[in-house]
């Protein structure tokens, strides 16, 4: 089975001037051939496939602001590249963070995380 992209989901910022926060995201398909591991950008996704997500920000240093995105259903998250987040298995309703950011426990609808400046999380997943 093909899945549009519209997998990625989306990502509010959250505080009172939300809007100076500029936030972008990049989907890309992880291939592995000869030893190596390639990452090709993701325009369908197929069930099996492992999906690393790259999501970036850039909010002003003098606030505080909550990034939070959900998580599609068709995904089941894998690892992060940090564990500065918190995940929700509830829609967003209750937040934990996760103790080993290498190994997620199945089930997460959302993160989310402080912005203040500029950052990266990436994440890896496989589509169900």
């Amino acid at each position: 089975m093909r899945w549009a992209l519209a997998l990625v989901g989306s990502i509010a910022a959250t505080s009172a001037t939300a809007e100076n926060v500029q936030v972008d995201s990049a989907v890309f398909v992880e291939s592995h051939s000869a030893g190596e591991t390639e990452l090709q950008p993701a325009t369908q996704l197929s069930r099996g496939d492992r999906v690393v997500t790259i999501v970036r920000w850039n909010a002003p240093r003098s606030g505080s602001y909550t990034l939070t995105s959900e998580v599609a259903p068709a995904l089941v998250l894998q690892s992060a590249s940090h564990g500065a987040f918190e995940v929700s298995t509830d829609r967003g309703r209750t937040w934990r963070r996760v103790p080993n950011p290498e190994s997620i426990p199945p089930g997460i609808t959302h993160l989310r995380w402080q912005a203040d400046g500029s950052g990266r999380l990436t994440y890896r997943a496989i589509v169900r």
